[in-house]
């Protein structure tokens, strides 16, 4: 049985047949669609186009995280699987508020690491050789005064894992004149070659080599564990006057290579216009965005970070140029994503 928050996603390759299990525990709710592989249409099609799609939405009870919520979720993708996790919508930070969170949603395993009067969502997942995993979230927004910190850490067995992570945010409820106003956004993403089996309760990243490590943090002036010390609330709206979305993508491995050639090819031809126009360096859909490759320890790839100034300019830039993706998961897949 599951703690609170807790749950867990497994898709495996049996005799040719995809098998996949799932497990969660309020408040976190999961849910696996059936993805119907593309037929073949010859026999000479590349290895990648061979995967076996699966999907998993990772939902919360009330669309969102509320103050205090400890979420973990931990993933296992077998080889010849191609998992896409998406979500249903953006994963809402409520604020924080004053006092002890409610004692059912306490996870007592986490309780001497975390300060249970923030919020957390952590996410530890394995990719098998010749498996891809697409990390596909809609973005976090944090309410007012929310206090958040996110996990996601990525092991990679060999050379031929793929993976597709994408670690996005906007600045808030703008309808409701909430702009940067949230207290804390804290955000690692942690990618590592190589796996050793470990007995419980030993650190996953033993045996392992740390490919990348990239961290997000923002937060409001003064102490954020306390949200009447803080002093100048909002001030990032000023700051980040035209800014209203940060994404962060990760494509890694031979199964999305293409994808990753693309990036590299039409962020030289953007760098050159942005010289050449000194006076702008958005492109012609009004995102900034650059592109660093990645080539460690035999996996190769590219780090895209992005900006823009809204969701959805940001939501259509990043989907267009992951459309050679839908080649490799299957059309039934991809529309689960390009639809959402």
């Amino acid at each position: 049985m599951p703690a609170p928050g807790e749950g867990k996603i497994s898709c495996q390759l049996t005799a040719g047949r995809l098998f996949q299990t799932i497990s969660s525990a309020y408040p976190l709710k999961i849910i696996s669609p059936k993805a119907i592989p593309n037929t073949p249409t010859s026999t000479e099609e590349e290895p990648s186009q061979k995967l076996q799609p699966a999907v998993s939405y990772i939902l919360s009870y009330g669309g969102g995280i509320v103050h205090g919520d400890q979420i973990h979720v931990d993933v296992n993708v077998g080889s010849g699987c191609a998992l896409m996790l998406l979500t249903q919508g953006s994963t809402k930070i409520y604020k924080n508020r004053s006092g002890r969170p409610p004692s059912y949603l306490k996870n007592p395993r986490n309780d001497a690491k975390f300060d249970i009067n923030q919020s957390y969502q952590t996410m530890i997942m394995d990719v098998a050789p010749g498996a891809l995993l697409c990390l596909l979230p809609d973005p976090v927004t944090c309410f007012k005064d929310a206090l958040y910190n996110q996990r996601q850490a990525v092991r990679l067995h060999d050379c031929s894992s793929s993976l597709v992570l994408l670690d996005w945010m906007t600045s808030g409820r703008m309808s409701r004149g909430e702009r940067w106003d949230f207290a804390k956004y804290f955000s690692v993403n942690i990618v590592t070659l190589g796996y050793t089996p470990k007995s419980r309760g030993e650190q996953w990243m033993d045996g392992s080599k740390i490919l990348i490590r990239d961290a997000l943090l923002l937060k409001q002036p003064g102490d954020p564990s306390n949200i009447d010390q803080l002093d100048e609330p909002g001030s990032f709206a000023r700051r980040l006057e035209n800014i209203d979305a940060f994404a962060f993508l990760l494509i890694l491995g031979p199964s999305v290579e293409q994808i990753s050639r693309m990036f590299v090819e039409e962020h030289k031809k953007y760098r050159i216009k942005a010289f050449r126009m000194s006076k702008t360096r958005e492109d012609e859909e009004g995102v900034w965005w650059s592109v660093s490759e990645v080539d460690e320890q035999g996996v190769t790839g590219v780090a895209v970070r992005a900006a823009g100034p809204s969701t959805e300019v940001i939501r259509e830039w990043i989907k267009r140029r992951l459309l050679p993706l839908q080649s490799v998961v299957g059309d039934s897949a991809w529309s689960m994503y390009f639809n959402a």
